[in-house]
């Protein structure tokens, strides 16, 4: 009799086991409930129904989706910074070069580029870009002129000095 009785009592810690687990269970359920109902009713992001509603945090969840939902949504055209407007401004001289740049530079707006109104600020900045590339296509034709016509020389000697090494 006294396994049958050593046996009733550990079936009877059994049930109380799996009651208590089960009230446990029932209180995590509930309190995970409560989490995302706080994050939907604070972020309007509800979790999807198939995560593990212990696995996720709700308030976690809400935040990297917005931060997806920030990443993947498009610029809006209304917040243009003051150098976009200067890139979208910039004339090279020749229409070609200027449809040619703004096709690299994905520029929509060809015909507001050419015909925009520019105030005093960005017309400085205009014709000082103007000048740089002026004088850089100046240095460069520099440069190609001399590499073209002094091969063959080596470093540091011209033809002035090559009369020298005779003397």
């Amino acid at each position: 009799m006294d396994e049958q009785e050593a046996l009733a009592r550990r079936l009877e810690r059994a049930k109380k086991l799996q009651e208590q687990r089960e009230k446990e269970m029932i209180a995590v359920a509930a309190q995970m409930a409560a989490l995302q109902a706080k994050a939907l009713a604070e972020t309007g992001i509800a979790v999807p129904s198939y995560y593990n509603p212990a696995a996720v945090n709700p308030m976690k969840f809400a935040e990297q989706e917005k931060k997806r939902k920030m990443l993947w949504q498009g610029k809006k055209e209304e917040d243009k910074s003051q150098s976009a407007e200067i890139w979208e401004k910039l004339n090279f001289g020749n229409k070609d070069q200027n449809v040619k740049f703004r096709k690299l530079r994905s520029i929509k707006s060809e015909d507001e580029a050419g015909c925009s109104s520019v105030d005093e600020e960005n017309y400085k900045t205009l014709k000082q870009q103007e000048e740089v590339f002026r004088n850089l296509d100046a240095q460069y034709e520099m440069a190609r002129s001399q590499t073209h016509t002094q091969r063959g020389t080596r470093l540091g000697f011209t033809s002035s000095m090559r009369g020298m090494d005779t003397v």
